[in-house]
């Protein structure tokens, strides 16, 4: 929900997080807030504090008394530091400086989602109990999944770095949930930072936090991703994207243990373990010149790799029945099932991208199926029979043989399934946007 008495500003906001694919409530003073947070739980509010009637610390108040999960950032002006000030000393999850970019203020959103989902799958962790839960997010009976758990429970049990590589789409986020909720760290955060998705200029401030003055807008001190993460786990995802300049001062605080903020000459012990995860040849960017090779071995300290889903196949049945009780869930039809032809179907495609897609294919397939049963021909009608076709004219082409050229492949596959919407393609590749552009300048598409 967005929450500002000036209409141009508030509908610009709302049109802005509606092309950033969220679902936006307007409100027009903190009254009208509150009277929609009566009827409605909201995942964040952005909210100015001068208005009336209702000030944005009404609303405030009224969210940390009765809506507790949801997240709450505050717009500021020159005039309402003092009161941001004490918005956050109320538990406000962030604060925003007017005037602000649009990249920032996505950024901060999708941040504060990803924190709210932190919270919720914490205390789902907890409400199941630690053990039998342990391996919760990982499907699959196959030699190759039993080999993954059994690694994950063994990484978990030491206190070290860990390199998780995959291909995209193969689960890499959920596998360190896992590691993290194995660990002795369970209790702590989990959290969880895209390197491709922030903006470089954003980075540092985004990990390492900064002191109040370090740049425009930067009004007050603010804790970074270490110390939100203290005790617990750091996700480093994409780190293969994370610029070189960067990589030099991720490894001075591994080596030290120390973070400095931006703007700040004083430093902070931290207690966090490093996870990081990619997509990426990081032992051939380290040949190129992409990556550091030091930073490379100290977050290669302990490793998995995800094998593609066209590598136990023999899942898919078991993955498949999974995602279509999340989807009976999400759409109530509990009465949602496969025909035997379909799952032989869907198990007879290789998946380029992975578990991801499978889970897509899935979604699809129950949102269209007008019956409960869902056939071969409900998989024809929905986006999947480019997929299938794809996959039986595969065998008339020469495969790709080398990961470059599987990856180049993928990536031109998607920009023409989806018509060049390169948001698109970031989406179903699971990589940001600097990512894929980098990746298409390197393959000259």
């Amino acid at each position: 929900m967005v929450i500002d008495d000036q209409d141009g500003m508030r509908r610009s906001l709302a049109i802005l997080l509606r092309r950033a694919d969220f679902h936006v409530t307007e409100a027009e003073n903190g009254e009208a807030a509150i009277s929609h947070l009566h009827r409605t739980t909201f995942d964040v509010v952005i909210t100015d504090l001068k208005m009336s009637p209702g000030t944005g610390m009404d609303v405030l108040y009224y969210i940390k008394e009765k809506h507790p999960l949801t997240e709450v950032i505050i717009m500021t002006g020159y005039g309402t530091i003092d009161s941001a000030v004490l918005a956050m000393k109320m538990k406000a999850y962030d604060y925003i400086a007017k005037p602000f970019k649009h990249e920032e203020l996505i950024h901060r959103v999708r941040k504060a989602v990803n924190h709210l989902e932190t919270k919720k799958e914490m205390a789902e962790m907890h409400s199941i109990g630690k053990r039998n839960g342990r391996f919760m997010y990982i499907k699959g009976t196959s030699q190759a999944i039993q080999d993954l758990t059994s690694l994950c429970d063994r990484i978990a049990r030491v206190d070290l770095p860990v390199l998780i590589t995959g291909e995209t789409g193969t689960g890499k986020n959920l596998i360190a949930k896992t590691i993290h909720g194995l660990s002795s760290r369970s209790e702590k955060p989990l959290i969880s930072v895209n390197c491709a998705a922030v903006p470089e200029y954003l980075l540092e401030s985004e990990l390492f936090g900064h002191a109040k003055g370090a740049f425009t807008g930067a009004l007050m001190d603010r804790r970074g991703l270490f110390e939100e993460a203290e005790g617990g786990s750091l996700l480093l995802d994409e780190i293969g994207s994370m610029p070189i300049t960067m990589q030099a001062k991720l490894l001075d605080v591994l080596q030290e243990r120390m973070i400095r903020q931006v703007g700040s000459n004083k430093t902070k012990k931290v207690d966090v373990r490093i996870m990081a995860a990619t997509n990426t040849d990081l032992e051939r960017a380290v040949l190129d010149g992409n990556f550091r090779e030091d930073l490379y071995y100290r977050i290669k300290v302990t490793h998995i790799h995800i094998p593609p889903l066209r590598e136990h196949s023999e899942d898919i049945p078991i993955l498949v029945r999974h995602f279509l009780d999340l989807c009976r869930q999400e759409f109530s039809r509990l009465d949602l099932t496969f025909t035997p032809e379909a799952i032989s179907l869907l198990s007879s495609y290789d998946y380029p991208g992975n578990i991801r897609e499978l889970s897509n294919i899935v979604s699809s397939a129950a949102a269209i199926s007008r019956d409960a049963t869902i056939t071969s021909q409900d998989l024809a009608l929905s986006f999947t029979n480019k997929l299938f076709e794809m996959s039986a004219g595969s065998d008339q082409e020469s495969p790709p043989e080398t990961l470059d050229e599987w990856e180049k492949d993928l990536i031109m596959k998607s920009i023409k399934k989806h018509d060049q919407n390169l948001s698109k393609v970031s989406a179903e590749l699971g990589i940001g946007r600097t990512t894929l552009w980098r990746k298409m300048k390197k393959y000259n598409i």
